[in-house]
């Protein structure tokens, strides 16, 4: 299960006192803390009418998971506050397409081996429990779509069949540069907008896994 700082887990029968100041403030000081999810990459392309590519070229910036070299990618941030890129004044200029940690605050949600998924409530902002009561299943009615759950069971089942084959062939091959094109065209920039989003990350997913395991067998057998 996910260890996340200021948060406590909660029940979908729950009920949270919360209230949005429209201060911005979780939009501000937030360098490499908004992670992009694949999901959350491809809908804005679309929104902003370029490639998924083009958009992780140049809105978000790369790092690398310290126990697995993995790449994952965060929100670029700018200026002295290291403010979201999107963020307008106190408006987020994506708001209809803004990625699901955007979605769901001051909720956090993981899925479980079993399928089930883990909810948590942040508690970072200490003017947020003073609104009124909010039900935690009605905010993931309202922000948190099938899609959006088939998301996240696949990239947890993915991210543990890709991670093994990735970390192997880092540290046995020289050439990683290749591999780690690889997973960045497959997992991250090969989408077609004008297609639906879900098929098209099982379909990735699956190809890349399968050429990493092809690469190994073939370095094995040599």
């Amino acid at each position: 299960m996910y260890e996340i700082k200021n948060s406590k887990e909660v029940n979908l029968s729950d009920q949270i006192r919360f209230r949005c100041m429209r201060c911005a403030e979780c939009c501000r000081h937030v360098e490499a803390s908004i992670m992009i999810e694949v999901k959350d990459a491809f809908y804005i392309a679309k929104h902003l009418g370029i490639t998924v590519a083009e958009f992780y070229d140049k809105y978000t910036e790369m790092f690398m998971l310290e126990d697995t070299g993995f790449p994952i990618f965060a929100i670029k941030t700018i200026g002295k506050e290291k403010s979201c890129i999107f963020l307008k004044g106190k408006h987020c200029s994506i708001q209809t397409v803004k990625p699901r940690t955007c979605r769901l605050y001051p909720f956090w949600v993981f899925p479980e081996d079993d399928g089930t998924f883990v909810y948590n409530y942040s508690t970072e902002r200490r003017h947020h429990p003073k609104g009124t009561l909010i039900r935690v299943k009605d905010w993931m009615k309202d922000f948190l779509s099938d899609e959006d759950k088939e998301y996240l069971l696949e990239e947890a089942r993915s991210i543990k069949q890709i991670a093994v084959p990735y970390k192997i062939l880092c540290a046995t091959l020289r050439d990683q540069e290749n591999i780690l094109a690889k997973v960045l065209m497959y997992r991250y920039f090969m989408y077609d907008t004008s297609e639906p989003f879900i098929q098209q990350f099982y379909r990735n997913n699956r190809v890349l896994q399968d050429d990493l395991e092809r690469i190994i067998k073939k370095f094995t057998s040599v």
